[in-house]
């Protein structure tokens, strides 16, 4: 999957027509975006990576991703990551819909999160004697 079907995802979730001028404007915000989104999710993605045995998180750039670019994360990042996409992409023009969409994102990241079973461990003795 790449950053494209990410992409093409939100910009369904807000209505844009694919090769409108608008349309156009946000395809050269999504790269940044992309990788915005994915720095944000990448400790949370490696934690899901590791409880389910999945092959480790590759690097990616933290500032562009261009749409052509191999989605990072795993495979069930992709709706949060087209919730995050959607809604920093209409952030200007309209904030209710943008904050109903980025609700969708962290009610899928708290999701995703919950999904990964506990760890038991030790607690870690920070404090000083």
């Amino acid at each position: 999957m790449t950053l494209q079907s990410v992409y093409d995802t939100a910009i369904r979730l807000i209505g844009e027509v694919r090769g409108s001028i608008s349309e156009s404007e946000l395809a050269e915000r999504a790269p940044y975006i992309g990788a915005a989104l994915c720095t944000e999710a990448a400790v949370l993605d490696r934690a899901y990576r590791k409880a389910f045995g999945l092959a480790d998180q590759k690097s990616f750039p933290t500032l562009f991703l261009t749409l052509e670019s191999d989605f990072p994360l795993s495979d069930r990042f992709a709706p949060a990551a087209a919730y995050y996409m959607a809604a920093m992409l209409i952030l200007d023009e309209d904030i209710d819909l943008y904050e109903k969409l980025f609700d969708r994102w962290c009610q899928d990241l708290a999701a995703i999160s919950a999904e990964i079973p506990f760890v038991k461990g030790s607690t870690a003795d920070v404090y000083p004697d």
